[in-house]
């Protein structure tokens, strides 16, 4: 290759001119956004995110005006309004080009449906206790041992926290999430829980859930596929390297 072919594809895989392009883009917009902000309007307002919470609420909870510069509005204070709405565990707020303004709501997500005598309410990773949605029914298990008020508090013993780190491992395991509808705590044996089917006790302990949910799905698929889940009464999974069943 000769020295001008040399300096031809240095020129040809020089990153720099890219580099500094695409710095100059996101300075614009970034400009222009404050540009946007000062001199214009918002002339709608959109909702985006929501499932649990309608837009009425949303729409209610706080009247953002029309033909108002953005800059002349309390964000802070419009998303805190909106924080206050059980659902809602944060909200993003944006201005688009045109004066629509775009309330991105990221929603608690509820992890199991307390149930405590006739009472419900569901309850996220968090402790946050959340009502019951009409319409609205997710696919938790039911969760013993907790109570179900004052919704206004957050559950935040040492106890949920294990239930919830439990929660948490099993709704990222498919096939453990699919074998288990209820769930309870007992300060002696730590997470028990219910098959859908046939209503098995599983004994799952205090710690180590990604370890003993991965033997019930051994298990589940070594024994009980084979034998039946009729056949069988409890298991027990606290024990390193073991696990202890007691049959019908």
């Amino acid at each position: 290759m000769t020295k001008d072919e040399k300096n031809t594809a240095t020129k040809k895989l020089n990153p720099i001119p890219w580099i500094a392009g695409a710095v100059l883009v996101l300075g614009l917009a970034v400009v222009g956004g404050i540009y946007w902000n000062r001199i214009g309007e918002v002339e709608e307002v959109r909702f985006e995110g929501y499932q649990y919470i309608s837009q009425n609420e949303l729409q209610n909870k706080v009247e953002i005006p029309t033909g108002i510069h953005p800059d002349s509005l309390d964000m802070a204070g419009i998303i805190k309004e909106y924080e206050e709405i059980d659902y809602v565990q944060r909200v993003n707020i944006q201005m688009e080009p045109g004066g629509t303004m775009i309330v991105n709501v990221i929603e608690r997500q509820p992890l199991a449906l307390l149930a405590d005598g006739r009472q419900r309410a569901y309850v996220d990773g968090d402790g946050v206790r959340l009502p019951q949605v009409l319409g609205k029914t997710p696919d938790v298990p039911i969760l013993y041992g907790f109570n179900t008020q004052p919704m206004s508090d957050t559950l935040q013993s040492e106890s949920f926290k294990i239930v919830s780190k439990f929660l948490q491992e099993l709704k990222k395991r498919p096939a453990s999430d699919a074998t288990i509808s209820e769930v309870a705590w007992d300060k002696n044996e730590g997470i028990i829980a219910l098959t859908n089917e046939n209503g098995v006790k599983l004994t799952l302990g205090k710690g180590e859930f990604d370890k003993k949910l991965r033997n019930w799905e051994a298990f589940y698929a070594e024994v009980v596929r084979q034998k039946g889940i009729n056949s069988i009464e409890s298991v027990d999974l606290r024990f390193q390297g073991q696990i202890v069943t007691r049959e019908k």
